[in-house]
Formats: C-alpha cells, sequence, structure tokens
C-alpha cells in the first residue's frame, strides 16, 4: 500500500465534490485527456479516462464507490498496462476547519515483467507515489485559487 495526503485550505464538502466530479478533473489534472462518464448516481460512478503517460494515451477503466462527504473507493476492473489489481481510496477529513485529503493505492504487478519483483514493486510504488503527490497538489491549487 501506498499513501500520500495533503492539507487544503476549504471545507470537507468543497474539497470531496472536486474529488466526486469526474468531468472537471481534465480541468485540473492536465495529463488527463478525457473522462467519459458511463454511470454516476452521486454513490456508484464508472468512467472511461483517458490519461497522457510516456508511452501515449492510456485509457483505464474505473468504478467508484462514493461516501460523502468523507470517501470515495475505486478499482479498476481493466487495470492500466503493467497491472494485475490496482484499488484505491482518497479520504476527507476535517483538520482545523481545512480538509486533510489521504489518497491511498494497493497494487499487484502482472506477471512476467521482471525477474526481479521487489525492485520493480519498489520502482512503481515511487512513480505512483509522484502521480498521488502531483495530482493532490493540482487539486489543492485548483481548490484553493478558486475559494
Amino acid at each position: 500500500m501506498i499513501s500520500e495526503s495533503t492539507v487544503i485550505d476549504r471545507a470537507v464538502p468543497d474539497v470531496y465534490r472536486a474529488f466526486a466530479d469526474l468531468a472537471g478533473w481534465k480541468a485540473v489534472l492536465p495529463d488527463v485527456l478525457d473522462v467519459r462518464v458511463l454511470y454516476d448516481d452521486g454513490r456508484h460512478q464508472e468512467f472511461l479516462m483517458t490519461v497522457e503517460r510516456p508511452g501515449g494515451p492510456e485509457t483505464v477503466r474505473g468504478l467508484r464507490f462514493c461516501k460523502a462527504p468523507q470517501r470515495i473507493a475505486m478499482f479498476q476492473p481493466q487495470p492500466p498496462p503493467g497491472f494485475r489489481r490496482m484499488v484505491g481510496v482518497w479520504t476527507f477529513t476535517e483538520e482545523a476547519s481545512r480538509t486533510r485529503v489521504t489518497a491511498e493505492r494497493w497494487f499487484e504487478l502482472a506477471p512476467g515483467r521482471t525477474l526481479d519483483v521487489e525492485e520493480a514493486h519498489r520502482a512503481v510504488a515511487e512513480k505512483l507515489r509522484g502521480y498521488l503527490r502531483t495530482n493532490l497538489g493540482l487539486f489543492r491549487a485548483s481548490l484553493e485559487a478558486h475559494p
């Protein structure tokens, strides 16, 4: 499991709404090329998200389970290339009238990736931590710039 968090100077409901709004991700995250929402009843979401990666655009299918305004859990039934499994959760907690967002991910690499599985796992975990840090920072900047 990997985890990253940040504190955003906004109320929990505002921060939760920004993360729950899949269509808004393109405006916040520059590597998101497209989001196609297949289903969203406010509690359950299914979507296809295309992101720019070093090897070219990558589209993943995600399912999210939203419990406003505390938590969004997700899994990818068709995980990104090189992964057997990818699941995660965002939690939103009040901290001195601000919001702490914690992003956690659990993943399993696809077999046959490399002979040194432990080293591959460490390298992928660090890369995912970087994505989480970047995305949390971009959400923080966007939310704090637009009160």
